[in-house]
């Protein structure tokens, strides 16, 4: 998540909450804002129904999710614990804590979590010790959590608090803490993520001018001979001098696979990694916030295969690399930026996930208020026409093909700050990500197994428990908000378009 952004999101977030607990709103003169009676209000306005509802909306600043099936645990990332957690009103009231907590929850039979408890504390806090006001050997602001196929967890940083943002891996077994890596200086560490191979993929995101080529702009990275499946290692040295100004790991070699701004190699229509194209093909700007990593492997040794990759940017992307692997490392065969020009474009794309059927989720942040058109501005300069606000907010399902992308809005998720998701091993539960202040936790389960167009989507309403420290936890009572098709959503959205 980029903290430039933070503020609008906010906003947005903190609006909705308040709608939510005002009266049942009329259509405000336009006719864009819906009314918690609407019939899909769930979907449309999930975080307000949810609310109205009885669920709890006071995370901060929840950022991804990550299940592991496999021991059958979900992982949950609290960037920076303050707001309604901290504040000592409505259901949550736990210790501020400004470098944030990784928190866990077992799973059930039916893949349900009723509790939530603290796994990796940050802290603690120097408000007086810039650059590293949190502790150097401990998590900062965690923005996103990944598991590998041996249970332990990666946690990755969006920072102001640490010079470097830095990759650590927790390991349940020994509950060590191991720095794995870092970004160079003013860039977050963005989609971190672990294939089944054991490759590890990882960016960083809008990194200072200053630092050295080719880490001057956004990059994309994979670590060659490394395996996070099966390997250990000996943890990484705070960076200290020129070795800020870089990336670096703790085993194996990085390879920049891709740089933004860059051609993409072999593009069919001569495209910039990172730009985001008009549905006329003009360039409406350049994106330096690349973010999650979708990698979805071709045969059974995932020696090729596409890598998709977001852009966090208004209006978003996400771009699309052929990928094969060879003695050196990786070579780029061709590739692209993502057409939404089908679905009037994508928004502030964030986080990511990889279906179990092998397709990608891109993640549409912080859901534009809808009652006011000036804050979907960039998207109708984007679409060449007035924007809807309601076509942004989502979960966007990737499937690549010969020619191009299939791209599927996944209405029946839910409308929020969708930050990523996370997917169970029934291919039917959804666990996601709401960033911001004031958000809440979702779950969706699918009404088909492999199928999201039809789902269920519940939100949790919160019982704190043990203490305010790290004793805390939290007891979850899923509140059903509703159930509804991806065809009857867009319709809905459809009839409030200008």
């Amino acid at each position: 998540m980029n903290r430039r952004i933070l503020a609008v999101g906010l906003l947005i977030t903190s609006v909705i909450v308040l709608l939510a607990i005002a009266p049942v709103m009329a259509q405000d003169a336009a006719g864009n804002m819906i009314s918690l009676d609407h019939p899909l209000a769930a979907f449309l306005e999930s975080r307000a129904y949810g609310a109205s509802m009885g669920a709890t909306a006071e995370f901060n600043k929840m950022e991804w999710v990550a299940v592991d099936n496999a021991n059958m645990r979900m992982y949950l990332v609290m960037s920076d614990v303050t707001g309604a957690m901290t504040d000592g009103e409505g259901e949550i009231s736990v210790d501020e804590n400004r470098c944030g907590i990784v928190y866990y929850a077992d799973m059930a039979e039916d893949y349900s979590i009723s509790e939530l408890h603290p796994l990796v504390v940050g802290g603690p806090f120097n408000p007086d010790g810039a650059p590293n006001r949190c502790d150097v050997n401990n998590i900062s602001n965690p923005d996103g959590v990944a598991v590998d196929a041996m249970g332990r967890v990666w946690i990755f940083e969006d920072t102001g608090s640490h010079h470097n943002n830095m990759i650590w891996m927790y390991n349940p077994a020994d509950q060590s803490l191991k720095r794995f890596g870092y970004v160079p200086s003013g860039a977050e560490v963005t989609g971190f993520y672990v294939a089944k191979d054991g490759t590890v993929f990882f960016n960083a995101q809008h990194p200072d001018a200053t630092n050295l080529y080719p880490f001057n702009a956004g990059v994309v990275m994979v670590v060659n001979g490394f395996n996070a499946n099966t390997d250990d290692f000996e943890e990484i040295a705070v960076p200290e001098g020129d070795a800020q100004l870089v990336a670096g790991v703790a085993a194996g070699e990085i390879q920049v696979i891709a740089r933004v701004g860059d051609p993409i190699p072999n593009s069919f229509s001569g495209e910039t990694y990172g730009g985001i194209y008009r549905p006329d093909g003009s360039l409406q700007h350049v994106c330096n916030d690349p973010d999650g990593n979708m990698w979805l492997p071709q045969g059974s040794e995932g020696a090729e295969g596409w890598l998709y990759t977001n852009f966090e940017c208004i209006a978003g992307g996400v771009g699309r690399l052929y990928l094969t692997r060879n003695d050196s490392g990786w070579e780029v065969v061709d590739g692209q930026m993502v057409d939404f020009s089908s679905v009037n474009g994508t928004w502030t794309n964030c986080g990511s996930g990889v279906t179990l059927w092998n397709t990608g989720m891109t993640s549409e942040e912080y859901e534009p208020i809808a009652a006011d058109f000036n804050n979907v501005a960039g998207m109708s300069d984007y679409l060449g026409r007035p924007a809807n606000p309601y076509d942004y907010g989502w979960l966007v399902e990737l499937a690549p093909d010969a020619v191009g992308d299939e791209v599927t809005k996944r209405y029946a998720l839910g409308r929020f700050s969708h930050e990523n998701a996370a997917f169970a091993a029934d291919e039917m539960t959804v666990y996601n990500g709401d960033d911001g202040g004031s958000t809440m936790l979702f779950r969706s389960v699918a009404a088909e197994a492999g199928d999201y167009s039809t789902a269920t989507l519940y939100a949790g309403r919160v019982t704190q428990m043990g203490g305010t420290g790290a004793d805390h936890y939290f007891q979850i009572e899923w509140i059903e908000l509703g159930t509804a098709s991806d065809s009857d959503i867009e319709a809905a959205i459809r009839e409030l378009d200008r």
